[in-house]
């Protein structure tokens, strides 16, 4: 059975047009039509008149309920309260909340662990939403800046090369 979660803001009106995006467990999220369209392979799916999308199920079947949850979190906020600022490049700062100087778009991804940074990650390059793309790709920078050697081999799985005098022993 698929698990219905309300996930608009309780200032929305219950009239309008919903969508739910079902994860692989079978959950799902009803959000408005523009925050689904925020995926360009949503987007396709939905066609352009909401009219004719009242109740429409569209399957994530690669993204886990927490992971749709996230992302559903974000592109709600982003059409609901405050659109994201585009990240310049070159960087001005080494800190992520100097560079996205939003404070509700800095605290949510530094609060996010690897896993779900890794998750995010695939989830917005699997859906086509650049924004949170890049903004995951920005926040794994940081999350692996500083790391030694033996940290990154951990956190990417690799083990370390042998050396010759590895090998001859």
């Amino acid at each position: 059975a698929t698990t219905y979660r309300n996930t608009t803001n309780s200032n929305m009106s219950n009239q309008q047009t919903m969508v739910n995006l079902i994860s692989r467990d079978n959950d799902s999220f009803a959000v408005l039509p523009k925050v689904a369209r925020m995926s360009k392979v949503l987007a396709c799916a939905m066609g352009d008149n909401d009219d004719d999308i009242a109740n429409l199920d569209l399957s994530c079947p690669l993204l886990s309920t927490d992971t749709l949850e996230k992302v559903v979190e974000y592109c709600n906020h982003f059409q609901t309260v405050e659109e994201m600022n585009e990240i310049e490049t070159p960087f001005k700062s080494e800190e992520l909340d100097e560079i996205v100087t939003q404070k509700w778009y800095s605290d949510w991804a530094n609060n996010l662990t690897r896993t779900q940074i890794i998750g995010l990650v695939e989830a917005a390059n699997y859906l086509d939403i650049p924004e949170l793309l890049n903004l995951m790709a920005l926040a794994w920078t940081f999350h692996i800046k500083g790391k030694s050697e033996q940290e990154m081999r951990d956190v990417f799985g690799i083990k370390k090369p042998e050396t010759s005098e590895m090998a001859e022993e």
